[in-house]
């Protein structure tokens, strides 16, 4: 066996759990009935939009309307700037100002202007947005963010 290989390979099995381990699902964050105490409309299915880092998933009603939408994505590095950037080109896009939420996650921030709450948690991203237009309110959105929290915290 050569002197690179054993190292190599020695690297490859060196590489912690915590790097191997899957980027957390959005559809597991958040449970229908959690979201059907605060939402207008009643949610009937959970649909998986995308999977892998990111991760989206849809809250449907009976009319597989949207209800609610999560995205949920894992950075490996400078988390806080990432969300920081974010933030910048939201701004832009929508020519309007985030508002800061305090008690959500770390630097979590409300956009008045797509219905739509962020927040970091370690190295996870969650944004969040309600369709229905009586729930696209910073309050609803952040209690169902705070409950997303909690479930990244474990």
């Amino acid at each position: 066996m050569s002197r690179t290989f054993s190292f190599s390979l020695f690297a490859a099995l060196a590489i912690p759990a915590a790097a191997l381990a899957a980027p957390p699902v959005a559809c597991d964050l958040v449970k229908p009935d959690e979201i059907n105490l605060i939402s207008q409309t009643k949610v009937e299915r959970v649909q998986q939009q995308k999977a892998g880092n990111p991760s989206e998933c849809g809250f449907l009603d009976a009319r597989r309307s949207s209800v609610l939408t999560v995205n949920v994505r894992e950075v490996q590095y400078a988390v806080k700037d990432e969300l920081i950037q974010e933030v910048g080109n939201l701004e832009k896009i929508y020519k309007s100002r985030a508002k800061a939420v305090v008690g959500v996650g770390d630097g979590a921030f409300w956009l008045p202007a797509n219905h739509q709450l962020s927040f970091r948690k370690a190295k996870t991203i969650v944004t969040l947005r309600f369709a229905t237009a009586k729930n696209q309110n910073e309050i609803d959105t952040a209690q169902i963010a705070r409950v997303i929290e909690a479930r990244l915290g474990k």
